[in-house]
């Protein structure tokens, strides 16, 4: 019990590892980001609500692009940087790979839309974070896809189409339907499930690259 001559001391804020502090400040970036645009946000700003200064910012982050691509990875990979949704495409063939992908981005988007809002801020801006993501990410799945459906068409299952414009179409669809939903706020007007919408883009897909009988 505390007698009138002892001072309670204040509680002393954990101190973070430089790992946990880039963290949070890629976590507050993103949030802020996400709300206010590129270029409604500024780095005074996301020091403030992280509670640091912006030299620890620049201290982790020295440029801006590392700050973005952190962001990006954050979004899209493991805490080895690998791309989530390519180690689930692994083992899977045929139709269960767009199966999956069509699952994994409209998953993620429904969880969390932020990362949809960060794309559509960064191309309405004109900002570098969506040419970082695209020339990464968004051409590594593209290039994924795209071998898939080469190999469906060597085993003569599809009918000849360009690959990538091909892969191009079925993730826009995805990603046109995720930002409909999440951005839009069309899933207000729509009763269907995520299960149905992704198996109507399955036979959509796949009926449209079926081999015509001569």
């Amino acid at each position: 019990m505390l007698t009138g001559t002892e001072k309670k001391e204040p509680a002393r804020r954990k101190r973070l590892s430089a790992e946990e502090r880039k963290n949070q400040i890629v976590e507050v970036a993103t949030s802020l980001f996400a709300k206010k645009g590129f270029k409604g946000t500024t780095t005074r700003e996301i020091a403030a609500r992280a509670g640091i200064s912006e030299a620890v910012i620049f201290r982790h982050f020295s440029k801006k692009e590392a700050l973005y691509t952190a962001i990006i990875n954050r979004k899209c990979g493991d805490k080895d940087g690998q791309s989530l949704l390519l180690k689930a495409l692994e083992g899977k063939e045929g139709r269960e790979v767009f199966r999956e992908v069509a699952s994994h981005l409209i998953g993620e988007q429904k969880k969390d839309p932020t990362f949809l809002r960060l794309l559509m801020y960064s191309a309405l801006e004109e900002h570098r974070l969506s040419d970082i993501f695209f020339q990464t990410r968004g051409m590594e799945l593209i290039g994924c896809l795209g071998e898939h459906i080469k190999g469906l068409m060597e085993a003569g299952l599809v009918r000849k189409v360009d690959p990538v414009v091909t892969a191009r179409a079925f993730i826009g669809m995805v990603l046109h339907y995720s930002m409909s939903q999440e951005i839009y706020g069309f899933k207000r007007y729509s009763d269907i499930t995520t299960e149905e919408a992704i198996n109507t883009f399955i036979t959509i897909f796949f009926e449209g690259l079926e081999r015509r009988k001569e």
